[in-house]
């Protein structure tokens, strides 16, 4: 085999040589990532090289290729918010070596969406616009937000965010010289703030000039103008943010400045399938100190704003600190919660006292692997019951149960029940609120998707520019 390899694929196999599990599997994803509908272009020698490129990356990580996906908005994946890695290693590894039409057919259309904290896989060469910050305008006696802004093939997606303002559920916009209906199809709101997100078909072959700025008509205003551009993929590569893997789970930072010396960061994690959701990326402290935090290159901590109700819990913001000299900052994550709902759930019977009465329990049982004791219940009325749990949480453990949710048998919804947690970072659950048959002698439920405090710390490098 060696006789036959080119010089670029002599320095793919040479980085390949040196990368661990999780890089090959990358790399791996990065040459998978082209449809079977539209085939690599390129010489037989081209795709004879590429094929051995893909050999030598199955025998590190003695696995099969997972079979390709259609293109779509997904939840952050990690096969989509990490390819663009994927991509660095075979350009750094010497890609370049091969004919652009060969290097065309191997990168994967990854793009990173601002404000909807997640990447898009989409086919090569589909038309997609974004808003890079967000734009607040006036309204009254409030302020309204243009948060986020998606253009793409067949549709258009805008998020609103008001302050003080009313409540929006639809509104117009000039797009390419035509005008559309942007209708609301989820809103939010708390204490005089809302949040809202519309949505509008558009034509297939939307095309947009920088010159062409959207404008939008809310309440007889117009709002803008918003310039788009195309988002950040994985062809701009020193553009992508920076990223840090612990436990098998990749969280990466996408900065963007905002006016009065705000940074808005938003985080896209990559997770095992095992994994379905970060919760929170600790933006409460867990003790004093102890939660997500930017410093600069002394150490010096800029000061992170207070997290909103209205934002998405991978999204926040920080002052930069007042210097003469530009700053570079990094944030660091000592802990993530993140949910797995692919976990078994597992079903749980209990002796229940009799009406105004309490007792003991010693019943262990486990969800995901993980044991949690029933140390007492009480039947406070011929229906309500509270039980009381022990997680066995530990602290100083790289991951430790904190949470769980409540089924009941025959039954769908698991926010039929209440909980009690500790009142101490990070909540850890202690006590169920359930109900139980009228003259039962036994509560029966099920555990499911079980929630983990992980320990990092991430520490990731941020890329800010003007």
């Amino acid at each position: 085999m060696v006789k036959d390899m080119n010089s670029g694929e002599k320095s793919i196999f040479d980085q390949l040589d040196l990368l661990e599990f999780s890089e090959a599997e990358l790399a791996l994803d990065g040459l998978l990532s082209e449809p079977e509908s539209s085939p690599v272009p390129g010489s037989k020698e081209e795709i004879a090289s590429l094929e051995r490129i893909k050999s030598r990356t199955l025998d590190l990580i003695q696995t099969e290729p997972a079979p390709e996906l259609p293109a779509a908005v997904r939840k952050p994946r990690r096969r989509a918010a990490i390819g663009a890695a994927a991509a660095a290693i075979l350009m750094a590894a010497g890609l370049l070596a091969f004919s652009p039409d060969a290097q065309a057919g191997l990168k994967q259309a990854l793009s990173f969406l601002p404000g909807f904290g997640t990447v898009l896989e989409s086919s090569p060469g589909s038309q997609l616009y974004v808003l890079e910050k967000p734009y607040t305008a006036s309204i009254g006696k409030g302020k309204l937000t243009v948060n986020a802004v998606l253009l793409q093939e067949n549709s258009g997606t805008i998020t609103l965010r008001g302050q003080q303002t009313p409540v929006i559920t639809e509104f117009q916009a000039d797009i390419g010289g035509d005008r559309y209906t942007f209708t609301s199809n989820m809103r939010s709101s708390a204490s005089g703030d809302w949040y809202a997100s519309f949505s509008t078909a558009l034509p297939g072959n939307l095309e947009l000039e920088t010159a062409e700025p959207v404008t939008l008509y809310i309440h007889g205003a117009a709002v803008g103008p918003l310039v788009l551009q195309a988002p950040v993929t994985a062809d701009d590569l020193q553009h992508l943010g920076a990223s840090d893997v612990h436990q098998e789970v990749r969280i990466t930072a996408f900065p963007v400045r905002l006016d009065d010396g705000l940074v808005r960061v938003e985080l896209v994690p990559a997770l095992p399938d095992s994994f379905s959701a970060v919760h929170s990326y600790s933006l409460e402290p867990l003790v004093s100190w102890n939660g997500l935090y930017v410093e600069n290159a002394e150490g010096v901590k800029a000061k992170v704003e207070p997290p909103s109700t209205m934002v998405y819990p991978s999204e926040f913001s920080f002052r930069e600190l007042a210097s003469a000299e530009e700053q570079s900052y990094r944030v660091v994550i000592p802990y993530i919660e993140i949910a797995e709902r692919k976990a078994l759930s597992r079903e749980v019977v209990l002796p229940l006292p009799a009406s105004g009465e309490s007792a003991p329990l010693h019943i262990t049982a486990e969800i995901a692997g993980y044991p949690v004791e029933f140390t007492r219940i009480e039947r406070s009325s011929g229906t309500a019951v509270s039980v009381d749990v022990d997680m066995n949480f530990d602290p100083e453990a790289a991951k430790s149960l904190t949470h769980f949710f409540i089924r009941y048998p025959g039954s769908g919804d698991k926010y039929s029940y209440g909980w009690q947690d500790t009142e101490t970072f990070p909540r850890i659950l202690k006590t169920l609120l359930l109900d139980a048959e009228p003259g039962a002698d036994t509560l029966r439920f099920r555990m499911s998707e079980p929630q983990f405090l992980l320990k990092g710390p991430w520490i990731l490098p941020l890329k800010l520019e003007d």
